[in-house]
């Protein structure tokens, strides 16, 4: 495919967001109280969290409600007396100062960065994706970055998609790639706004959705024969 565009998410697809935010989950607990179980709680913390971020990419919360909300209903659920507000910040700073990247990330950076005009597209805080992008010194790859905090929409939305296609000029759809790990968000609003997609299975589980990209991928480097990098 002769493509120009190459639309990255950023969590779990440049940037191991999963290492970062169990780190910062640890750290909150200890803060609270050292002799909490990280193991048993984390899961605890991701279905809430996982709800959250789906109610915020729905457009039914804002991400001013969802930076508390996450947090109230873990500690109602755990039986923990906390403030929310008190643990986002201490969360969020966490992630913002350890960030990781995903394996062969900067490589492929390096790779594509000559052929093509790259876009981070992310639904994340604006506090934290402009920290962690600029401490792991990858924004100098991108042509644009637009994340969900900052233009008031959310991936799979119509409107997010909108946006990048106006910030681009408005190419040929067939030309595009979004290139992701989450099928609702990343791939269907790819798929629904006509462009093509590539689902970074960065979780190796089978696809039971009814969203079905143009490609799947385990790794970065299973990205080199689809772009002919």
């Amino acid at each position: 495919m002769d493509y120009k565009w190459l639309l990255f998410d950023l969590d779990n697809t440049i940037l191991d967001f999963n290492a970062s935010s169990k780190l910062g989950f640890s750290s909150l607990l200890e803060k609270i109280n050292p002799s909490y179980d990280v193991d048993a709680l984390f899961p605890i913390y991701s279905k809430y969290n996982h709800q959250v971020w789906d109610e915020r990419e729905a457009g039914l919360i804002s991400h001013t409600e969802l930076r508390t909300k996450r947090w109230r209903l873990f500690f109602d659920a755990a039986n923990i007396d906390f403030d929310p507000l008190e643990a986002n910040n201490h969360y969020l700073q966490f992630i913002r100062n350890e960030p990781f990247l995903i394996d062969g990330a900067i490589t492929l950076l390096d790779k594509v960065v000559e052929k093509f005009d790259l876009m981070i597209i992310t639904n994340g805080l604006s506090e934290v994706q402009w920290g962690r992008m600029r401490k792991m010194d990858i924004e100098k790859y991108f042509k644009h970055i637009i994340i969900s905090d900052e233009i008031g929409s959310a991936k799979p939305a119509h409107a997010y998609f909108k946006h990048c296609d106006d910030l681009m000029n408005h190419p040929d759809k067939s030309s595009v790639l979004v290139i992701g790990d989450t099928l609702k968000s990343d791939i269907k609003g790819g798929n629904d706004f006509g462009y093509k997609t590539c689902w970074h299975n960065y979780y190796k589980e089978p696809n039971k959705s009814e969203t079905i990209p143009d490609y799947t991928i385990n790794t970065l480097e299973e990205l080199y024969p689809i772009l002919e990098v």
